[in-house]
């Protein structure tokens, strides 16, 4: 049995709003009815309806044009706010990066004591015709690109309220975390440290609560080419970025754990 889709809020924050070109018609194809939530975090650009409805979109939407530039971390943050200042309905908040794709907004209906879905990815790297093979028809996987486990905090399924407590968290501990982040040569993976962010503060806060996998993909990650810079900040080498990434992970755990058993 699944819930209905309206159930969810899917969260996108963007800074180059070019790419929601590509995020948005994925969205609408697999999840019409849900409510989406778009953070603009380019103060220098404005996001408009009418761009938003010009990819297709339908549905129910809320725009969010920041005054000043946040950075990643503030700009997920300051739509988790907004979405529960707002009472925006749904019981679940899905992030879906700007220039990915969504292929599966299925809500699975699950324990009560779950507090979050991890579900596959499939990672396009090679091949730009790829894109457009996207299909939801790729929920058992695909044979384009890399399929496994996506813990990342784009593309899994969080329970709204644990959502939301872990916000008011993140927010608490952000000059720690911009400090780290700012301690790095190069832009950390955002999603990744949320996603060990939102895990550690579960285990602390709510330990009777826990995550499940679903061996199912529902997420395409896009990753073609190597941008010398995203969201302003300069790209890791790709050479360089399994062990860059693991030394970020590593840092940013040690101070979520820190800050947890203080809550």
């Amino acid at each position: 049995m699944f819930a209905r889709k309206s159930d969810l809020v899917i969260a996108i924050t963007t800074y180059d709003i070019d790419a929601l070109r590509l995020s948005i018609p994925a969205v609408r194809r697999c999840a019409r009815d849900a409510t989406l939530v778009i953070h603009n975090d380019n103060n220098g650009l404005e996001l408009l309806r009418d761009f938003v409805r010009g990819t297709g979109w339908r549905g129910a939407l809320h725009i969010i044009n920041e005054k000043n530039n946040l950075g990643e971390f503030e700009s997920k943050i300051a739509t988790l706010e907004y979405i529960d200042s707002e009472k925006i309905p749904g019981n679940w908040i899905l992030f879906v990066d700007d220039d990915d794709a969504l292929i599966d907004a299925t809500v699975p209906n699950v324990s009560e004591s779950t507090f979050a879905v991890v579900q596959n990815a499939t990672t396009i790297s090679d091949n730009i015709t790829d894109i457009f093979k996207i299909s939801p028809k790729w929920t058992a996987g695909s044979e384009y690109g890399k399929t496994g486990a996506h813990f990342d905090i784009a593309g899994t399924l969080v329970r709204r309220d644990a959502a939301i407590e872990f916000a008011h968290f993140m927010r608490t501990i952000l000059p720690e975390i911009k400090k780290i982040a700012h301690g790095f040569k190069y832009r950390v993976p955002v999603g990744a440290i949320m996603w060990v962010g939102l895990k550690t503060f579960m285990r602390h806060r709510h330990p009777e609560m826990s995550a499940i996998y679903m061996n199912q993909t529902n997420y395409v990650s896009i990753k073609l080419g190597h941008a010398p810079q995203k969201y302003g900040l300069r790209a890791v080498p790709v050479t360089s970025a399994k062990t860059f990434n693991s030394n970020v992970i590593k840092k940013f755990t040690e101070m979520f754990e820190r800050a947890a058993v203080q809550i």
